[in-house]
């Protein structure tokens, strides 16, 4: 409840969210927020591990109505890929901001984490490519590859428009409708 509440303060109001702010979103007192956590840090620490983990994101995919036309389905699972992005990016962004749960650099970690921190990436990523390939399955047959191969692609194409900041880059700007229809007729004419 309280990290539910804290993650739309985060995207909306960045590191200078207070815990007040956020005990009032989750509709409890302030002291209630430290009977869960030491700190805020500690908070901040939570809503990343929130926002990194994909059940969400696969819950929603996983709602995309199947009957949908090719193309609706598409734009529905970039919009929910997209909205996950943004969103992951400013809560990191703003714990990063607030020097909160800063994760260690990369070589300070020993072998064994590093394995770890590897396999929750890759068990994630296939999370969501499971989910993308199912809402590619029906009607796979229109497709000029596989569900997976589309799937492979769809999720390059969205997570690397997310780091670089290519869905609001000014003239740069990539759309959701544009995506789709380059995803589905290629740049011929």
């Amino acid at each position: 409840m309280i990290v539910r509440a804290a993650i739309p303060l985060l995207v909306e109001i960045g590191p200078s969210v207070t815990t007040l702010q956020i005990a009032r979103a989750a509709g409890i007192s302030e002291p209630t927020i430290f009977r869960a956590f030491e700190d805020k840090n500690e908070v901040l620490a939570a809503c990343l591990a929130e926002v990194t983990d994909p059940h969400h994101t696969v819950r929603e995919l996983a709602a995309i109505e199947p009957s949908l036309p090719l193309r609706d389905r598409l734009v529905a699972l970039i919009e929910v890929l997209r909205a996950q992005a943004e969103r992951t990016g400013a809560v990191v962004n703003a714990v990063s901001l607030a020097g909160a749960a800063r994760p260690r650099r990369q070589e300070s970690l020993s072998d064994e984490e590093r394995r770890r921190l590897s396999d929750g990436r890759t068990a994630s990523y296939r999370s969501l490519h499971a989910a993308v390939v199912a809402t590619f399955e029906t009607g796979a047959d229109t497709l000029r590859g596989s569900p997976e191969d589309a799937a492979t692609l769809v999720l390059a194409i969205v997570m690397a428009l997310g780091r670089g900041g290519g869905w609001d880059a000014g003239p740069a700007s990539v759309s959701t409708d544009g995506l789709a229809d380059l995803l589905l007729h290629g740049l011929a004419a």
